[in-house]
């Protein structure tokens, strides 16, 4: 995570392990064949969160390396791994930014994940980064999820971004700052990377959320969580629940979306 985005996840890791999207079994499975994937390999997770990627692809690896700049988030990464009986991850606190001055530390990978993380970073040098300490027989994953800003439009996803903006202003929230939105995609950057085999694998979803569950996604993102609502946050969350309950006062919420990987080999 570039420096701009410092403060982005303070005060979400609680919510991120518990109300984040993870990913299907049927996106580690296809990772673990198209990199042969052996309890003799090691594998970096850049961006790790609360342990998304680096939790379930353990069991596959002999060590995963899971690295986030945010320390709530390698604190609490660290509980739901000791929760779920996993002793095969190392925690490290640092981002890409940290790549230059540890890849002595870091060894070498055969793989390395980015799971929802790339989009925070300098993409071409972090690629650059990456080139160096991923086996010859390695590659990396770059996988994203739909967001609330993204998801398709419907009537309670349009409500909760107009609350959103009413609270926090037009403009998406980054934190204390605001989220820049590049107009090049992480495809364009692989490909003129020295990784020099490139894939795309998506997974279509369909999503059932209570009340409770889309306030505590919310909370768990980088544009509407408790650090940037402050003292707007019981007002926000009262506003919220009597909108949402207005549009369907059974209080479950249908969304739709993809999931969108990139696989590339050295």
């Amino acid at each position: 995570m570039t420096s701009d985005y410092k403060d982005a996840f303070r005060g979400t890791a609680w919510y991120y392990a518990r109300y984040r999207e993870g990913y299907p079994e049927e996106f580690f499975d296809y990772i673990k064949d198209k990199f042969s994937l052996s309890e003799d390999d090691r594998i970096l997770d850049l961006g790790c969160g609360t342990g998304q990627i680096a939790i379930p692809i353990s069991s596959f690896v002999q060590e995963v390396v899971a690295m986030d700049p945010e320390p709530e988030m390698i604190q609490e990464g660290k509980e739901q791994a000791e929760d779920n009986n996993v002793q095969n991850i190392v925690w490290i606190e640092g981002g890409s930014e940290d790549l230059p001055g540890m890849k002595q530390e870091l060894g070498t990978f055969k793989l390395v994940t980015m799971g929802t993380s790339f989009h925070w970073m300098d993409r071409e040098r972090t690629l650059d980064e990456l080139y160096e300490i991923v086996t010859d027989d390695g590659g990396i994953v770059i996988v994203w999820n739909t967001s609330i800003w993204t998801k398709e439009q419907n009537e309670w996803v349009e409500s909760v971004q107009e609350v959103i903006k009413k609270y926090l202003g037009e403009k998406r929230r980054a934190g204390s700052g605001h989220f820049q939105v590049f107009p090049r995609r992480h495809e364009e950057f692989v490909s003129e990377s020295k990784f020099i085999r490139m894939e795309m694998w998506q997974h279509h979803w369909t999503v059932s959320s209570s009340l409770g569950e889309v306030l505590g996604n919310l909370y768990s993102t980088s544009m509407a969580n408790p650090y940037i609502l402050g003292d707007k946050a019981k007002d926000f969350e009262k506003d919220l629940t009597e909108t949402l309950l207005t549009v369907n006062p059974s209080g479950i919420f249908f969304s739709e979306g993809d999931l969108e990987a990139i696989l590339a080999w050295k």
